[in-house]
This record gives structure tokens, C-alpha cells and sequence, in this order.
């Protein structure tokens, strides 16, 4: 059985910021410029997309799917996760808000997510792999 984690979205950040580009969309209409009016309303569309299409799968084959967009798609044996840690990041990672779960797998590999539901995401990947170790922050 699969069991799906929507990103948590940081709306501090993405309220402001669709409503500075509908500000401009706005401006773009007002005064007759259709190619910035085009743009605007793409990127508005892409900011929203990946809000709704940024999500992480539990799968019934013990995998980790996390999927953001069409830019990242990845898929983590549960099995190789050796640690899970909380870190307040704002690097390029396919989670949407600072408040972030780094996971570390296999030797060295390392992808960082923000499951809305924390703590039974953690439980969900700790009944896969028990061995798996939490770090809060410091």
C-alpha cells in the first residue's frame, strides 16, 4: 500500500511572491504588453504548479518516491536510508518550505524534503527500515 506526503509550503514565501507577479500581470494588462503579459502568467503557472506537484510516495515496495514537477524525479530504497535530520535549508531541494528533513542513503547520497505530516512521515519510513536514525536539530 502506497502512502502519499504533500509538500508543506512555506506561504510566507509563495503568497507574497504570486502576489507581487499578479501585481505585475496586472501592470503587463494595463498597459497593452503581451509578451510580458504571456510570461507573467507562465510563471505564475509554474509557481503553482510545482506547489500542488511536489510530493513524496511511500511505496507499497518499500521506495521512496519524491517527485517535484517535471524537474526532479528520484525513487530511494527505504532500505538504504540511514539517517533522517531536521535542517532549516533554502537551497534548490524538491520541498517547499525551510522547515526540512535531510535524508541520508546509501553511502553518500543525500536529498532534502519537507513532508507536510512530519512526524508519520518519519514513522512511515522507520516501519520499512527501524534502523533508520533521527537528528533533531541542534
Amino acid at each position: 500500500m502506497k502512502k502519499i506526503f504533500k509538500s508543506k509550503v512555506e506561504l510566507l514565501v509563495f503568497i507574497p511572491l504570486l502576489l507581487i507577479l499578479a501585481g505585475g500581470e496586472v501592470f503587463m494588462v494595463i498597459n497593452k504588453i503581451l509578451v510580458g503579459e504571456i510570461g507573467l502568467a507562465l510563471l505564475i503557472a509554474f509557481v503553482i504548479y510545482f506547489c500542488i506537484d511536489t510530493f513524496y510516495v511511500v511505496t507499497g515496495d518499500n521506495k521512496l518516491k519524491i517527485k517535484s514537477g517535471f524537474l526532479y524525479n528520484q525513487e530511494i530504497y527505504i532500505k538504504s536510508i540511514k539517517k533522517l535530520r531536521s535542517v532549516r535549508d533554502h537551497r534548490p531541494w524538491p520541498a517547499l518550505s525551510s522547515d526540512r528533513l535531510e535524508i541520508s542513503y546509501n553511502r553518500y547520497g543525500k536529498v532534502i524534503v519537507s513532508p507536510n505530516k512530519k512526524s508519520e512521515f518519519i514513522k512511515e519510513l522507520q516501519e520499512v527500515n527501524p534502523r533508520i536514525r533521527v537528528e533533531e536539530r541542534d
